[in-house]
């Protein structure tokens, strides 16, 4: 079991180290010359007619008298055959290297071409990872490449971290030179699609995640166990373990058979990371995380996931402070910004003391949050609390925990080495229930109506004209259900008021005159408004911190947090509501602290968390090199209240 730093306990995933070169994209020559030899540090492995030349350490896995060995590109391997649907991964696979996998053609589902020489594959399905969906990483994050030698009926992926060239030799590489007559790129054939989900399922309950999506044989048998989620790898530069069974079948036939899904993207980790791997450069963290986002959504929509869906970005462990911390928030924060403009809800999975903790010091200071949170935490708790995590903080059903790692069960016959998670969060869950469906839990007397995805309460059938026809759900249906109404919903009731949802909270509409036309609505009892603040009525007083509106007719945007809003940027994941309404929420105000004493950093911190901002700093004239600065007089005064990001001005001595 490792751990991360303070004590607290991490789990380890499928990452991998800093990329040599970008991508094995134009290799001028595959053939291996016949004079090539193997000496005392090399060996000769021939496979289907073709010869190549590994380091002798290497081992070499024959999977087809093996099919349980694990393809894994954290370790110097040769692998020969296809990944076999029953291989058995561990939980935890750190990083990628010099490793080689060769596969037959027919297999690796590609069509045989003309020529000697090697096809390469830079947007073939898995060239994230071996067997995966997708195309490679983008924004040169990636450390591996796909070819075919249809001359010899071949697939090749080959990974790389620090030694390229080992991998290079390997295979005969005599240049790394672009040759258009003999790296012709292939198509590949488009990747089946499965419904796309259309939005976050919230799961509460127990979970597992593993290096490699196991079969649909393996998870019938582990319908027996207590889990009902499962948290899949379905791409980013840091994955290891191949994805044999992952496709766009898999997803959708779990989910039919009532898993919960996790997607979650291994991209790049801090600047000095805990595992060694492929990481941020601080000054491209924005643009980085923005091209992660989007090659994740590609990945996703791969697998028939679409938008709504959730993504959990995983940041392995790191030491806080410089250069880490704000290179990844910079990194996570348009990781965020990209999966809100592509219409996807963003996760991100940290260890408890660094990137969550990271995150937590970062609100309400211009880092946009992501929308759930899953916490790496070993203390074997089944709950989302964590010491490290203040109550308030994502607490509308936004949380994940993982709880344990590393371990061996058996459930149905078949032994899987899994990490342990609790969920009370966004999911990929079955096709939800159509909205105004009413429902009822087997064995209880509450009816229900869905609208957004969420059950809001029916006190009676007079709002709609008597008694309606019902479905029967079981518990486990009602508790995978959204908390509240998907953002956009509208509302009517039977008393002729007309709500939109956003952020969980009901905003009033005055007239339809706002949007030019009479949009969709579903008729609810007016119960749920009138009691708001009722559990059973499935909506908030006030919207999720970080909900972003605009308003109408002004066109202005607003950020809520703590039920009161403050200007914000124009941002494409805002959704319009009545200006009236907005209104009967006060604005965000900066009551300026007391910054006396307080170092510039310290003062900085300090009026972030006030909604202020610093403004001109005073330095004294000469002052020792070795002394520290102290904030000796501020403007305004301090408790005096002032429009959201005030500048203060500071005096130091």
């Amino acid at each position: 079991m490792r751990r991360g730093h303070s004590g607290v306990r991490r789990a380890g995933r499928a990452i991998a180290p800093r990329l040599g070169l970008a991508l094995l994209a134009a290799l001028a020559s595959w053939a291996l010359p016949a004079e090539a030899s193997a000496g005392a540090s090399t060996k000769l492995v021939r496979y289907h007619g073709y010869a190549l030349v590994v380091p002798a350490r290497w081992p070499v896995y024959d999977l087809s008298a093996d099919p349980r060995v694990c393809v894994r590109f954290d370790r110097h391997a040769l692998y020969l055959g296809r990944p076999s649907a029953e291989q058995r991964c561990p939980a935890h696979a750190a990083g990628r290297t010099e490793a080689i996998l060769l596969e037959p053609l027919t297999a690796h589902g590609a069509g045989a071409g003309g020529g000697a020489g090697g096809a390469v594959l830079p947007g073939a399905p898995g060239a994230g990872v071996a067997g995966g969906p997708g195309p490679p990483s983008a924004g040169g994050q990636g450390s591996l490449a796909q070819l075919l030698l249809p001359a010899h009926g071949l697939a090749v992926t080959a990974t790389w971290s620090s030694s390229p060239q080992t991998v290079a030799r390997a295979l005969g590489v005599r240049s790394l030179a672009s040759s258009p007559a003999s790296a012709r790129a292939a198509e590949a054939p488009p990747p089946a699609r499965a419904r796309a989900a259309s939005a976050a399922s919230v799961y509460t309950g127990l979970g597992f995640d593993a290096c490699s999506a196991p079969s649909p044989g393996d998870m019938a048998a582990w319908s027996s166990s207590p889990y009902r989620a499962i948290g899949i790898y379905i791409g980013g530069t840091n994955m290891a373990c191949s994805q044999p069974n992952l496709t766009a079948g898999w997803t959708s036939g779990e989910t039919a058979a009532g898993w919960h899904l996790i997607p979650t993207y291994v991209g790049l980790q801090a600047p000095t990371n805990s595992c060694g791997c492929a990481s941020i450069v601080p000054s491209q963290a924005s643009a980085q995380g923005a091209a992660a986002a989007s090659d994740a959504v590609t990945h996703a929509q791969a697998l028939g996931l679409g938008p709504g869906s959730p993504i959990y970005d995983d940041m392995e462990a790191y030491q806080t402070g410089s250069p880490n911390t704000a290179a990844v928030l910079n990194f996570l924060s348009a990781w965020t910004a990209g999966l809100h403009a592509a219409g996807y809800t963003s996760g991100v999975y940290g260890n408890a003391n660094s990137a969550i903790s990271d995150m937590i010091a970062a609100r309400g200071t211009g880092f946009q949050e992501p929308d759930d949170i899953w916490i790496a935490d070993w203390n074997g708790e089944h709950t989302t609390s964590d010491p490290y995590v203040p109550s308030s903080d994502w607490s509308a059903h936004q949380r994940l925990h993982q709880y344990s790692g590393g371990a061996n069960e058996t459930h149905g016959g078949v032994t899987l080495n899994i990490d342990g998670d609790y969920l009370d969060g966004a999911t990929v869950g079955a096709t939800s229930i159509p909205d105004g469906t009413f429902v009822q839990v087997a064995g209880q007397p509450a009816v229900w109506l869905i609208a957004g995805g969420a059950p809001l309460y029916v006190s009676s059938w007079s709002p709609f004209g008597g008694p309606q026809p019902y479905t029967i759900i079981s518990a486990q249906q009602f508790s995978s259900l959204n908390p509240y109404p998907a953002n956009g919903t509208f509302l009517a009731t039977s008393t002729r008021g007309v709500f939109r949802v956003v952020g969980g909270a009901p905003f009033g509409i005055r007239s339809w005159s706002l949007y030019g036309v009479v949009l969709p609505s579903i008729t609810i009892d007016p119960w749920n408004i009138l009691n708001i603040s009722n559990p059973a009525a499935h909506l908030r007083t006030a919207p999720v911190d970080g909900t972003v509106v605009q308003g109408l007719p002004s066109h202005r945007f607003w950020v809520f947090y703590g039920g009161r809003r403050e200007p914000s940027l124009p941002s494409t994941r805002a959704f319009s509501v009545d200006d009236a309404t907005l209104a009967i929420f006060p604005l965000i105000t900066c009551v300026v602290p007391n910054l006396r004493h307080l170092t510039v950093a310290q003062a900085r911190a300090a009026l972030n968390r006030a909604h202020c901002e610093l403004g001109k700093t005073h330095r004294p004239r000469r002052a020792p090199a070795h002394r520290t600065l102290h904030v000796v007089g501020q403007s305004p005064r301090a408790r005096s209240t002032h429009a959201a990001n005030h500048r203060v001005a500071i005096t130091l001595g």
